[in-house]
């Protein structure tokens, strides 16, 4: 005589297995891929309030190589759908610039320039020393 095992119970707990251990590896890879892009996106935002910042930096000195003894700055100069705000400190030929850059999701960055302003128009600008995000 014969006698069948039957086996469908344990056929049934491996499948739920299966199935729960590729969902867990699914919603792993999700949550991982969801972070890049979220990082991703925090690097777009920084860099972009950094450029807004160079550009304040570049407006002041065209600024200061039509006019050297210039030193009023920019308050909040809308730039790139941000704004930067740049403040100019220390006497000729020695000047410190420094530009406050945002981004429109908030994000600052902050560029500060050494510079040494030539004599004579135009007014060479030599950079001495330039800070980013100190």
């Amino acid at each position: 005589m014969k006698t069948q095992t039957r086996n469908r119970g344990a056929v049934f707990l491996m499948v739920v297995f299966a199935i729960a251990l590729i969902a867990t590896i699914t919603t792993g890879i999700m949550v991982m891929t969801t972070e890049e892009l979220q990082l991703m996106q925090n690097q777009l935002y920084a860099t972009e309030a950094i450029e807004t910042a160079e550009a304040g930096l570049n407006d002041a000195f065209a600024q200061i190589r039509s006019a050297s003894t210039w030193t009023a700055g920019f308050t909040n100069k809308a730039f790139n759908n941000g704004s930067y705000t740049v403040t100019v400190t220390g006497t000729l030929p020695n000047l410190t610039i420094t530009s406050t850059g945002a981004s429109p999701q908030g994000y600052q960055a902050r560029v500060a320039a050494d510079v040494t302003v030539g004599a004579g128009a135009p007014y060479i600008i030599r950079i001495d020393n330039l800070r980013v995000n100190e």
